[in-house]
């Protein structure tokens, strides 16, 4: 149990469900004890369950989240006239949420066919129409991107990441290993093998949510969604 008096602040950070504060040894902060509790969350359900008020994070403006999005689509995107209009489209979709805007751009980067950008504006309305809650259509956007991964290889060795806690650093050399363990990799030798598994990790750090660290690449953060 928390028993320091004088003021100060806990922070709880991504909290996903409501829970009692003292079943985890936290008292209820008061005028009397002089400290306070701020936690955050994704869920404006779980903040009115822990009694909090909440404070809505403000998304980026569309200006910001166009830019963002140039930023991480390719050059070659942005200087095609036929693909521009539907492209900002596309952003408006993202709801001016960053992370939406970094996986749905990776999906499409590189893709000069306007058919292509046409059918994913098309999907992407059609998905985020048949769901309710502001929740389920950020998971439904980043599941866009996933879906839309053509090589199955890189689908798994995605999925594989899953089986890490979030923000764990995942060493590469270690991962391709176990790339190579599960069959994801099938090459007759071991330098082939090692050729394609750093392909593979950098499609699943390049067009999922897997965050890449250091500049040698020597490892990577599986990222919460």
């Amino acid at each position: 149990m928390l028993k320091k008096t004088g003021k100060y602040v806990l922070i709880l950070d991504d909290v996903w469900d409501r829970f009692c504060l003292e079943e985890v040894g936290i008292p209820e902060s008061s005028s009397s004890n002089g400290w306070k509790l701020v936690l955050t969350t994704r869920s404006v359900h779980v903040c009115k369950r822990m009694g909090c008020k909440d404070i809505l994070a403000i998304p980026l403006s569309e200006e910001e989240a166009l830019i963002l999005f140039l930023n991480k689509v390719g050059p070659n995107i942005v200087q095609s006239a036929s693909i521009m209009p539907i492209l900002k489209l596309v952003v408006n979709e993202c709801a001016c949420l960053p992370l939406t805007i970094v996986v749905v751009a990776g999906t499409l980067k590189g893709e000069d066919d306007p058919c292509i950008w046409r059918n994913a504006l098309k999907e992407l309305k059609e998905r985020i129409g048949m769901i309710e809650g502001a929740e389920a259509e950020v998971i439904e956007r980043l599941k866009f991107s996933f879906d839309h991964i053509k090589d199955e290889k890189v689908k798994r060795c995605f999925l594989y990441c899953a089986l890490y806690p979030e923000d764990f650093k995942i060493e590469k050399d270690d991962l391709i290993e176990c790339w190579i363990d599960e069959g994801f990799i099938e090459e007759m030798d071991k330098k082939r093998n090692e050729r394609h598994g750093l392909c593979l990790f950098e499609k699943v750090g390049r067009k999922l949510f897997v965050r890449k660290c250091y500049q040698t690449i020597q490892s990577a953060l599986c990222e919460d969604a």
